[in-house]
């Protein structure tokens, strides 16, 4: 008579060769990644060099369309960065990095260090650096410019660091607007010829310049305005578009910019045409009154630009 217990034992040599079979596969799956990952730093290390090589490669290529040597190219970014600080006040290593599209952030500390700029640590920590002209940057810059400025930031403690990060901004939109071709330049505040807010006209953070011919005002806005504050900002920039007499409009468009879309929604909501608008006064005792309510013209919603950035 058979054993009824032969099938379980054939069972059971089955399952024991199985498992030897499936142990071998894991080994082998446990060398493969092993391997994997002695070889994933070499592979790592070989496409940073090919990276690098090919970042070498462009800066040589560049060099020979230029024309120039080593040392005249390293002069004339030198001078880029200091004339843009002579002009803005102060600066950050990310926006000299754009301005002058290189791939590292370090160049505003090898100027710093060669006495050119004046590297202060912000107290908020962001950016952790803004950087200022020492007297030998701001010689160097007077040396070059055009006209002149006054340049109070030769003391950093002079910077408004509760403004920073307006200031920052305002100067990533002009130099990515300039890399991209959508400005040919640009003026600053201090650049400024005109009196600006004083006569009620709506002085922006920069002014940009286009190929076309055309001034833009950016007006960096970080904090929403209210009431007689919104009102006059609004009436400001009326006043910039608007030619008066003989004299032409400062400005031909006027462009927003911020990072937050209720302020964005709030001012877009304040220019549509025929919004009332108040204008306010100052009484015999100094008090803001409103004087008269007036409306926002059609035209002012089709010249002012609306950018939302991010942070």
């Amino acid at each position: 008579m058979e054993s009824p217990r032969a099938p379980a034992r054939g069972k059971t040599k089955n399952s024991r060769q199985e498992a030897r079979v499936a142990r071998g596969v894991s080994r082998r799956k446990a060398l493969v990644v092993t391997a994997r990952e002695r070889l994933d730093p070499m592979n790592y290390q070989m496409k940073e060099m090919t990276r690098i090589e090919a970042q070498l490669a462009a800066a040589r290529a560049a060099l020979a369309a230029s024309g120039k040597n080593p040392r005249q190219l390293g002069e004339e970014s030198r001078l880029r960065v200091i004339e843009w600080i002579y002009h803005w006040g102060c600066t950050s290593a990310t926006i000299v990095q754009l301005l002058l599209g290189r791939t590292s952030a370090g160049y505003a500390q090898k100027l710093a260090r060669q006495g050119w700029l004046v590297a202060t640590k912000t107290k908020s920590g962001l950016p952790n650096l803004f950087f200022t002209l020492s007297e030998h940057g701001r010689q160097e810059a007077e040396r070059h410019a055009a006209a002149l400025y006054r340049y109070p930031e030769i003391d950093p403690f002079r910077v408004n660091q509760q403004q920073i990060r307006h200031y920052l901004i305002a100067q990533s939109s002009t130099v990515n607007a300039l890399n991209a071709g959508v400005i040919i330049d640009y003026e600053t505040e201090r650049m400024f010829s005109g009196e600006g807010d004083k006569s009620g006209v709506k002085r922006p953070d920069v002014a940009w310049m286009t190929k076309a011919g055309l001034t833009i005002g950016a007006e960096v806005e970080l904090s929403a305005k209210w009431a007689r504050d919104l009102d006059m900002f609004t009436l400001g920039i009326v006043r910039a578009l608007q030619s008066g007499g003989d004299k032409p409009a400062r400005y031909n468009r006027f462009a927003i910019i911020s990072d937050s879309p209720a302020i964005i929604n709030r001012y877009r909501a304040a220019m549509q045409p025929g919004v009332a608008l108040l204008m306010w006064k100052k009484d015999q005792r100094g008090h803001w009154v409103i004087d008269k309510t007036i409306k926002v013209p059609e035209w002012l919603i089709n010249k002012v630009d609306f950018h939302l950035i991010g942070d």
